[in-house]
């Protein structure tokens, strides 16, 4: 794996959960919107499959990308696939730190109503 944050999100799009938790640590905290944190590959790979049955698909538009240190912040915009084929976007900031290439905790600061309303 590597620390290519937008190679990362290149994986998630896929929509697969595995791809998805390759990029982290097995000790990962991760946070996605407003949930409660998920700790632990296996955890977070529910999380993310669970989330990924409510969508028809989704695609990450990397605007910016900032490194310091060990952490990048990602600037996004979102593109979801509704169940009804509807696609809505939202704006979208992601702050991961590494230990290696690996994210060791991932917070995404995200508002989902849209995308469900």
């Amino acid at each position: 794996m590597s620390r290519d944050v937008r190679a990362i999100f290149a994986d998630i799009d896929t929509a697969d959960p595995d791809r998805f938790v390759a990029h982290l640590t097995d000790d990962v905290v991760f946070r996605f919107a407003n949930a409660d944190p998920v700790v632990g590959r296996a955890e977070v790979r529910d999380a993310v499959a669970g989330f990924f049955a409510t969508i028809g698909g989704l695609t990450h538009h990397v605007i910016n990308v900032w490194d310091v240190g060990d952490t990048s912040i990602a600037q996004i915009d979102v593109e979801y696939v509704r169940k009804d084929g509807r696609h809505v976007t939202v704006p979208n900031s992601d702050i991961l730190t590494f230990r290696g290439d690996l994210a060791s905790h991932w917070l995404i600061y995200i508002d989902l109503a849209p995308v469900f309303a």
